[in-house]
């Protein structure tokens, strides 16, 4: 049988992520190759957020921080193997992205763009919630975790004596980014994946506004093919000519 990560660069980028998905938690024949398809993917996600983070900088974002800063260090990654342990494992295209993308913060005020994050004056003006794409840090993701692991033991200390049976552990969300709301500086909520998983490629809750569910790569995958900007596939209207200059079919 022709291996995932064969036909994955041959060209079968969806068919491939839809058959890893079928599989749910990934058995172990499967685990190396399904590895690898995770890594070319996030490999080419990163291509395409340093070329969109040029393209921004082009075109006159003012932005609070980087754009795209450097991918994680060696560190930063050892870090994330000793969290996977602790969380329970992670799903092959969350670990992939936190390791080869990196953050991501595609937010600020640019006018070619109609995205508008710090001029409170035109966020309300905006034509769209735009979505800017965005991508947490291992750092933030060891904080998350701790904060999960500092409620449990406060909710369980508050809830039980000692004596008692012990308050069943809930799934720890790993908040992957705000959602399009909190995007665009609203109070809103958040992307989360739910965590320990080790399937291939995990559902992104809270971010098919259209009803369904979306998966983490096709989220990715959506983002990237609206140049950043994936809110402006809701609405009728007319996206800047700047973001239709963007645009692309993605590679992954």
């Amino acid at each position: 049988m022709v291996s995932f990560i064969r036909r994955y660069l041959d060209g079968e980028h969806e068919g491939v992520w839809a058959e890893l998905r079928a599989l749910g938690p990934i058995p172990g024949c499967v685990s190396e190759d399904c590895a690898e398809v995770a890594a070319e993917t996030m490999h080419r996600v990163r291509r395409h957020t340093e070329r969109l983070g040029r393209a921004y900088l082009d075109l006159g974002l003012l932005s609070r921080g980087q754009l795209v800063p450097p991918p994680p260090t060696p560190e930063e990654c050892a870090r994330l193997d000793e969290l996977a342990a602790e969380v329970g494992g992670l799903p092959y295209a969350l670990d992939a992205c936190m390791r080869i993308v990196g953050p991501v913060w595609f937010h600020g005020d640019c006018e070619a763009l109609g995205l508008w994050y710090d001029d409170m004056e035109r966020i309300g003006r905006q034509p769209v919630l735009p979505d800017p794409l965005e991508i947490g840090s291992i750092e933030f993701m060891e904080m998350s975790w701790q904060g999960h692991k500092d409620d449990y033991l406060s909710e369980l200390a508050d809830t039980y004596d000692d004596e008692e049976e012990g308050l069943e552990e809930e799934p720890f969300r790993h908040i992957f980014s705000p959602d399009n709301i909190a995007k665009a500086n609203f109070s809103g909520g958040h992307y989360t994946i739910a965590l320990p998983s080790r399937v291939a490629d995990p559902i992104l809750e809270g971010a098919a506004q259209h009803g369904g569910t979306v998966t983490l790569v096709e989220y990715l995958r959506h983002s990237i093919s609206w140049g950043g900007l994936p809110g402006w596939s809701s609405t009728d209207k007319a996206p800047p000519e700047a973001l239709m200059a963007l645009r692309i079919t993605p590679d992954f």
